[in-house]
């Protein structure tokens, strides 16, 4: 699917743990720019599939269908080496979207690497900072 030509946003990039409203351990990942922030819920089967541990469903436009965001779908499109995020109904359909720069898809598989023994159901360490796998270097994963 070919999207409007914009430029890639700036953006730093980190996973936080989070608790969704059925209680289930679920990742935020959180894109922030100068002037926007953008958080994707992700459940653990998408974090895999995103890691490349899971496999891949497609829509039939292409896209991943991973997460949510303000309530919508998040679809990912990797095009031209950007990455590009559709937030809405559908990739038809959506009401926001985002370009971030190639590096991004790399930067958000290592910031939910971080995020692994969370996932995994282990308590988070003592001064974690979210967006550092260094953070559970002493922990094991069992």
């Amino acid at each position: 699917m070919k999207t409007p030509a914009i430029t890639p946003l700036k953006c730093a990039i980190c996973a936080n743990p989070w608790t969704n409203e059925a209680e289930m351990r679920c990742a935020m990942v959180k894109v922030q720019t100068d002037h926007y922030e953008l958080n994707v819920s992700l459940m653990v089967d998408e974090v895999a599939v995103l890691q490349g541990e899971a496999p891949e469903v497609r829509t039939s436009r292409g896209s991943l269908r991973l997460g949510r965001c303000a309530g919508s779908a998040v679809f990912w499109c990797v095009e031209d080496e950007s990455l590009t995020l559709l937030i809405g109904q559908d990739e038809d359909a959506w009401s926001v979207i985002f370009e971030l720069p190639p590096p991004a898809l790399e930067q958000i598989r290592q910031a939910l690497r971080g995020l692994s023994p969370w996932l995994a159901g282990l308590s988070l360490p003592q001064g974690y900072l979210g967006h550092v796998p260094e953070d559970y270097a002493q922990v094991a994963v069992e």
